[in-house]
């Protein structure tokens, strides 16, 4: 018996594209969305009306240029392009910058990126050591933690009633090795990470619009920001950049909830290098 496989002429030309330049399978199919690129490239559409394949660095530059248009549709449709594309914007140091900026002037985002937050290191205490990790291992980070710690009010009570944060604090200054690294330090849950200084000269973008239109059409689809929000948490680096431009609203969103505060303060206490400024700045206080 001779068996007939009827196969969709679609599947040949997608077959065939994959053989092919974005040029050349612009010209036979005169349609984005059939436009494929190889495993790690992003799609991008001209100024001129024609596709590139990019790599995502190279996208976002693009984009930031004027050469090129973000197109979320088109990147909604291929999810691989958008992981690759929300991963190179979360390692981006300026974009993140204006990211925190635009999160800083919109008290509706902000409110629901830290409760987002707060679910996720709930549910995977792991990321509580990303986001303190940095903070806590950082000299300059630590002393504007202490300072946030100190102006919150149910944080403050809590370290005052409990019991192995009194005694710590009251002990003397505890070795902290010959260098400032985390695993120097005794902190053996800090994840490593990149210190970020942001320099203002380094913020500007040759297209800001572009860039915030990008960024705009991420925020307004709630799937992909919470996307957005774990690769955040994730990454020790992109903690370490966003606590030096927006700490205060990071940690009192984890100290306003009893559990992560209890959690935060038995991380704190294991951190020598951490404990040692504290008793370093109250040698002799109650607190």
């Amino acid at each position: 018996m001779l068996l007939t496989l009827i196969i969709s002429p679609s599947f040949f030309d997608n077959s065939f594209a994959q053989q092919m330049t974005p040029p050349q399978q612009w010209k036979k199919f005169a349609d984005i969305d059939m436009i494929t690129c190889k495993s790690g490239y992003l799609l991008l559409q001209k100024s001129n009306g024609n596709p590139v394949c990019v790599m995502p660095s190279t996208y976002l530059k693009l984009v930031d240029r004027g050469y090129g248009s973000h197109n979320q549709s088109m990147m909604e449709k291929n999810p691989e392009m958008m992981n690759h594309l929300m991963n190179s914007m979360a390692t981006n140091e300026n974009l993140m910058y204006h990211w925190h900026e635009m999160m800083q002037k919109n008290p509706t985002m902000m409110m629901q990126t830290m409760n987002d937050w707060v679910s996720q290191i709930k549910a995977n205490p792991e990321l509580l050591k990303n986001m303190l990790g940095p903070m806590t291992s950082d000299p300059e980070l630590r002393e504007k933690m202490i300072h946030t710690m100190k102006n919150h009010t149910q944080m403050e009570n809590h370290l005052k009633s409990h019991s192995a944060w009194m005694d710590s604090v009251h002990q003397p200054m505890m070795g902290s090795g010959m260098g400032q690294g985390m695993h120097q330090s005794g902190c053996m849950w800090c994840s490593d990470y990149e210190h970020y200084q942001i320099n203002s000269h380094g913020m500007m973008m040759h297209n800001s619009d572009k860039m915030m239109d990008m960024i705009h059409h991420v925020w307004i689809n709630s799937d992909i920001t919470k996307d957005m929000h774990t690769m955040m948490l994730e990454d020790p680096s992109h903690m370490a950049m966003m606590s030096n431009q927006m700490m205060e609203p990071m940690l009192n969103a984890i100290m306003d909830d009893a559990d992560l505060r209890e959690q935060m303060i038995e991380l704190m206490l294991e951190h020598k290098d951490f404990m040692n400024s504290i008793r370093h700045e109250n040698p002799q206080t109650d607190h």
